[in-house]
């Protein structure tokens, strides 16, 4: 009786063009399609990013965030995949996204007002809507095997100000397509059911005998990943910062002491696709 009612719901929805709001059921025996991580270490741990599936990257600044998403779309693009960030505060660096060999010519990169976390709770809000609505309809369009929506530098007080159905919609979204979502930023805010949170923590590599010799050499990072079914063992790995190509060895720093970012193929710096 139950299944012949069932029946009758799913058919009446379909007659009434409701049918999209219907849920599949899940099955465990289901072939799981992972986007690669960019990682050996994480890909070893998880697979992949799964796609169908809203995943998280978090953690305070300079944990590593910003390296592992270009990692995953260097990965991705490697593949002959397309990519997509949606970048609410226009933070991202194509030159060192070039430098990690990611194929911008393959990468949609959504731009935001390029505001910062000093600005009025209004703008703010504002920007991260326009930046949710913009990965949802990325992820709805469909073709991409990765799509990333940046927070990372938002406020929390402010990703705290969106209802929880803002998550819920756009996990429904991903539900069944060849599309792994990556949320960036500081704290969990939502992941699917069969999603994980990678939590990332990071201490400097430095080389050189000497404080005049003293450089950023990397980071030493570990991620610890959560889901639903439970938590994975940490896992350790490393964030270099080379030097750029030509480079004499300690010129050209920046402020923090790591070597500045240059461009090998500068006309590839600025190929991606970007819509502001």
């Amino acid at each position: 009786m139950g299944s012949a009612a069932i029946a009758a719901l799913e058919s009446l929805l379909q007659t009434k063009r409701f049918d999209r709001t219907l849920v599949k059921p899940w099955s465990a025996d289901a072939p799981v399609r992972l986007a690669p991580t960019g990682l050996p270490e994480l890909d070893r741990t998880l697979g992949g990013w799964r796609q169908g599936e809203v995943s998280e990257l978090v953690g305070p600044a300079s944990s590593g965030r910003t390296s592992v998403c270009v990692a995953a779309l260097a990965a991705v693009t490697a593949q002959g995949g397309l990519g997509a960030l949606v970048d609410a505060m226009d933070q991202f660096d194509p030159r060192a996204a070039d430098r990690a060999g990611c194929d911008l010519e393959r990468v949609l990169w959504v731009r935001g007002p390029g505001v910062t976390a000093s600005a009025t709770p209004q703008v703010l809000g504002r920007a991260l809507r326009q930046a949710v609505r913009a990965f949802d309809l990325i992820v709805r369009a469909g073709g991409f095997p990765l799509v990333v929506l940046d927070v990372a530098d938002m406020p929390v007080r402010v990703l705290r100000s969106l209802p929880p159905t803002t998550w819920l919609r756009v996990a429904r979204a991903a539900e069944g397509r060849k599309t792994a979502c990556l949320l960036v930023g500081p704290m969990s805010v939502g992941r699917s059911a069969r999603g994980v949170t990678v939590q990332l923590s990071a201490a400097c590599r430095w080389s050189g005998a000497s404080a005049q010799s003293r450089r950023l050499a990397g980071l030493a990072a570990t991620a610890t990943t959560r889901a639903t079914h439970g938590l994975f063992d940490p896992t350790p790995f490393v964030l270099g910062a080379p030097a750029a190509p030509g480079t004499p060895h300690g010129a050209h720093r920046t402020k923090h002491g790591a070597p500045a970012l240059s461009t090998r193929h500068p006309a590839r710096s600025t190929a991606c696709s970007v819509v502001s």
